[in-house]
């Protein structure tokens, strides 16, 4: 057998030849470190190939480890950003041909993923790639394929479904090319397990409010009958044109309340429509401003659509009438304010008068004239979205009717397809595991949540939660227990023409960053103080009241349990606190209890108070 052995120690001329590789090697190494690397003075790769992604995470499907095929990443820019839920952070590998597997630890129907270009260097964009199942990692069913797809904007965000019902533990996505760089970044990863469908569950849906007289919804029929057999006059619609009429303060406010001017920052959120500019303070109309959040959560874009800044501290908003025409409204800078000379409209963080301001005083002026909800306070979420959608053909699911797993899936699949989602708790309740109590009576804007082991998220209108800081803006992570997911009611309404500006939302809501106590959250006693609710049945009434103090953080939140022994009233027995305590109003809470109605031999599944 013949056998060659290399020399150890090589001659005078193959050391020169060695150098000379050694150069080259060294020089070609430097240009591909300066190709779309972070600075022209690039860190030699330190990030390590792998990264474990915690089971909390929503950027994957379940816990699990990534992998990328080489070991190239720059210091800063390695797998660990490419979920990191950052557009401005960025996975980089010096190679346009490679992959990235997903190990996970348990195996899930993935059907959905996404790609989210990095900040510059577009030609370091992934082009053409393919994504690849399996649950042995020999075995490969490709799952979809996509060549020669181009970002046109920087940190924009691809999504794909895929026709996927099997469940894999492996999913690998192989680049096969990029658009001509000497690397490949990528700012953000995504593979998801997408409910797609909620059809199943219409069976339990109720409170449908389609109308053949408008496409209003139900709540408008009768004024759009009126409408065409009385049409608005042109003074009317004139009136409602100029920003010098100011419509009556409602009538609940208007002993307290009263229009003041304020300096208006439309989008005081960097620029644009964002939930945190959605406060509500001294007017009860939760409902609306649920809406005002969501449409800034899925349709950033259509609110700038609807206001026109006038340039001279007046704004015309495109409304809707009753019978779904286009009629628009123009209103001051002059909002709500109490004697003080604080503001009680909604407003932004810290009582700045924005967008929401200006959308909630243009439902005031445009009742003013149609006369639908004389009083804003009380709207519906069915009554305020079609105003400005032209669409209100919603449907809801009361509370007890859908097990956690359908909840979930009905936000989850409503929101993905663009539809505005509210909902409420009856009765309240703490969350487990914190001191966070939800609020009944109440509307609250439905949103994905960040971490998986909950089942979604619902954001207060006040900004805050009681019991917690304002530095969460008001959001509830709702948990997959026995105690919160039976409380909840949803309304789930078409978006309309909001459905121009995109197509849902699959991202959960992430707060701009407050240092708690500074981003200004307040509500008025009268609205915090009580929520009141009915629980089901037919021959009693049990008022429970949850009795939140606002202001006394030395008193604890107490319930109320009152039993009322007929079904036309009767005098209730109770536990009660100190009917002289400040903070509590027996008078009202009585009053409130006295006037539900019986539910005419029915049980009373979805009759409760409006939302305030």
């Amino acid at each position: 057998m013949n056998t060659t052995f290399i020399q150890a120690y090589p001659s005078g001329r193959m050391r020169g030849l060695f150098r000379a590789l050694f150069c080259l090697a060294v020089t070609i190494a430097t240009v591909m470190l300066s190709a779309c690397s972070d600075s022209e003075d690039a860190v030699p790769a330190t990030e390590p190939n792998t990264h474990t992604v915690s089971s909390s995470s929503s950027r994957m499907p379940t816990g699990g480890v990534l992998e990328s095929q080489y070991a190239d990443s720059p210091s800063g820019s390695g797998l660990a950003q490419l979920v990191d839920g950052n557009n401005n952070t960025k996975f980089i590998t010096y190679h346009s041909n490679f992959y990235i597997l997903w190990s996970g630890y348990e195996s899930a129907v993935v059907n959905y993923y996404a790609l989210t270009s990095a900040d510059d260097e577009p030609e370091c964009d992934p082009r053409s790639w393919s994504v690849y199942g399996s649950n042995d990692k020999e075995n490969w069913t490709l799952l979809d394929s996509q060549t020669d797809q181009v970002f046109t904007e920087r940190k924009e965000k691809k999504e794909f479904e895929i026709s996927n019902t099997r469940a894999y533990q492996f999913i690998r996505l192989d680049i096969t090319a990029n658009s001509g760089g000497g690397a490949t970044q990528i700012a953000q990863y995504s593979l998801q397990s997408i409910k797609l469908d909620i059809s199943d569950l219409m069976v339990y849906a109720g409170g449908d409010t389609y109308s053949s007289v408008t496409p209003m919804g139900s709540h408008y029929a009768n004024a759009a009958r009126n409408l065409q057999q009385n049409p608005v006059s042109q003074s009317d619609l004139d009136w409602l044109a100029d920003a010098a009429s100011e419509p009556p303060v409602p009538a609940t406010n208007a002993a307290d309340f009263s229009w003041k001017e304020f300096g208006v920052l439309l989008y005081p959120t960097s620029g644009n429509p964002n939930p945190s500019d959605a406060n509500q303070h001294g007017i009860g109309d939760c409902s609306a401003i649920a809406v005002f959040a969501s449409f800034a959560y899925i349709y950033p874009d259509f609110i700038k659509s609807l206001i026109t800044d006038n340039g001279d501290n007046t704004y015309t908003v495109a409304m809707f009438d009753p019978l779904g025409d286009p009629v628009y409204v123009t209103v001051s800078s002059k909002f709500l304010a109490d004697g003080n000379g604080d503001i009680q409209s909604v407003s932004g963080k810290n009582n700045v008068a924005c967008w929401t301001s200006v959308l909630e005083k243009a439902i005031i002026k445009w009742n003013a004239v149609y006369k639908v909800n004389t009083d804003i306070n009380g709207i519906g979420t069915e009554h305020a979205i079609p105003l400005f959608t032209g669409d209100g053909n919603s449907f809801s699911f009361d509370r007890g009717v859908l097990n956690n797993e359908q909840l979930a899936r009905a936000v989850e699949v409503s929101l993905k397809q663009g539809k505005f989602v509210v909902g409420g708790f009856s009765p309240s309740k703490i969350i487990s595991g914190t001191a966070v109590s939800t609020a009944t009576a109440h509307a609250y804007t439905a949103m994905h949540t960040g971490n998986s082991s909950m089942l979604f998220a619902m954001r207060n209108p006040w900004g805050f939660n009681y019991n917690a800081d304002d530095s969460e803006d008001g959001v509830i992570n709702i948990p997959n227990d026995s105690e919160i997911p039976p409380t909840i009611d949803l309304r789930i309404v078409e978006p309309g023409i909001a459905s121009r500006y995109g197509s849902g939302v699959t991202e959960p809501y992430v707060p701009p960053v407050f240092a708690p106590g500074t981003a200004g959250g307040r509500i008025t006693p009268a609205l915090s103080r009580a929520r009141l609710f009915r629980p089901h049945g037919r021959q009693d009434y049990h008022c429970h009241i949850l009795i939140l103090t606002a202001g006394r953080s030395d008193y604890p939140p107490g319930i109320l349990n009152l039993h009322i022994a007929s079904r036309h009233g009767g005098v209730p027995t109770q536990t009660q606190p100190d009917e002289n305590d400040p903070y509590f109003d027996f008078t009202v809470i009585i009053s409130l209890c006295l006037h539900a109605r019986a539910c005419r031999g029915r049980p009373c599944r979805g009759v409760r108070f409006r939302h305030l």
